[in-house]
């Protein structure tokens, strides 16, 4: 006869079965992630009143070693950065409005607004891919965009235990 304490935790993990955990749902793929976040990069360039040059700064994919959402080890994130090459540094901070107001009209959430200091932190609501853009000292700018936690393959592996 099952004590009151195993009888709970018996509700509990069936519940969590039927509910499912969001971290081992399926997720878009690396190459999807990649594409989306140059689209969210390329948004935003569009959106500027002068069209830069673009060169790479950073392209990475990186293991989610310490998940957000409390999730499983073995997704990853991925990202790149560009600086926004052949635009007069004078128009910085029109730049940044530009960016800002394009960012609030398409559903991103700004997460910080220090466009005083040269940058602007933003997250899609409906992907949840952040961006960002950044001022140099030398006054060079930086658009970057990067993904949430992904499985590499869109799938989590079958041996996936969650990491509480």
């Amino acid at each position: 006869m099952p004590t009151g304490l195993s009888l709970a935790l018996a509700v509990l993990l069936m519940l969590s079965a039927c509910t499912g955990d969001p971290a081992m749902e399926p997720t878009i793929t690396e190459e999807q992630a990649r594409d989306r976040a140059e689209q969210h990069l390329h948004d935003a360039i569009a959106a500027l009143p002068d069209q830069p040059s673009l060169r790479q700064l950073s392209d990475y994919s990186d293991a989610c070693t310490d998940p957000t959402d409390g999730g499983p080890q073995g997704r990853y994130q991925v990202g790149m950065t560009y600086w926004l090459d052949d635009l007069p540094k004078e128009k910085n901070r029109e730049y940044l409005d530009v960016l800002y107001a394009h960012w609030e009209a398409n559903n991103y959430r700004i997460r910080g607004d220090r466009r005083d200091r040269g940058s602007i932190y933003v997250e899609h609501n409906d992907d949840a891919f952040r961006m960002s853009i950044r001022t140099s000292d030398e006054g060079d700018l930086s658009l970057g965009a990067s993904s949430p936690c992904i499985w590499p393959e869109g799938t989590p592996p079958d041996d996936t235990e969650p990491g509480f």
